[in-house]
C-alpha cells in the first residue's frame, strides 16, 4: 500500500501528541514513548522526544516540503503490526541528519517513521526491495 505522506501539522500536533513505538528504533531499545514538538512556524520541522529518556530526541521532517515525489510503499506486515487498516491515518516522518548547515543536512528516505494518527502508534520501519537513500540531501548545494 502506497501511504500519502501527510504533514504533521495536519495531525493535530499543537497538543503535543504522544507517540508510542510498537517497536524500538534500532539502538534505542529502552525509548518507546515519544512526543512531536514543532520546532518552527510553517511546521515543516519537529523533534520527536523521548519519554522515557530526556536527552534523546531525533529531528523530523513531512517529506512533502523536500521530497513532494515520495511516496513510500507501506507493506502490509508494518500496517499489521500498526493495526491499520486505512492508510489515509498514517503519517509519514523522515529522521534528519544535520550534522552543521542546511546544504549539509540529509534526511533519511529508506526508513520513514510511520504513524497512526487514530492510535498514536508507530514504528520506523525499511522500504523493503527499495533503493531509495539512507541520506537524501535536503536542498541542492
Amino acid at each position: 500500500m502506497n501511504a500519502e505522506a501527510a504533514s504533521p501539522a495536519s495531525a493535530n500536533t499543537d497538543e503535543v501528541p504522544t507517540i508510542e513505538l510498537v517497536c524500538p528504533m534500532p539502538g534505542f531499545a529502552g525509548n518507546r514513548r515519544f512526543v512531536l514538538v514543532r520546532m518552527d512556524d510553517d511546521g515543516v520541522l519537529f523533534s520527536l522526544r523521548s519519554l522515557d529518556d530526556e536527552n534523546l530526541r531525533f529531528l523530523v521532517i513531512s517529506p512533502n516540503p523536500f521530497f513532494p515525489d515520495y511516496e513510500p510503499e507501506i507493506d502490509d506486515e508494518t500496517l499489521g503490526m500498526l493495526g491499520v487498516t486505512d492508510v489515509s491515518n498514517l503519517l509519514v516522518l523522515l529522521v534528519v541528519t544535520a550534522p552543521g548547515s542546511i546544504t549539509e543536512a540529509t534526511a533519511n528516505l529508506l526508513a520513514p517513521i510511520v504513524v497512526d494518527t487514530g492510535s498514536r502508534r508507530a514504528i520506523q520501519t525499511v522500504l523493503t526491495g527499495s533503493d531509495l537513500p539512507v541520506r537524501a540531501p535536503l536542498v541542492s548545494a
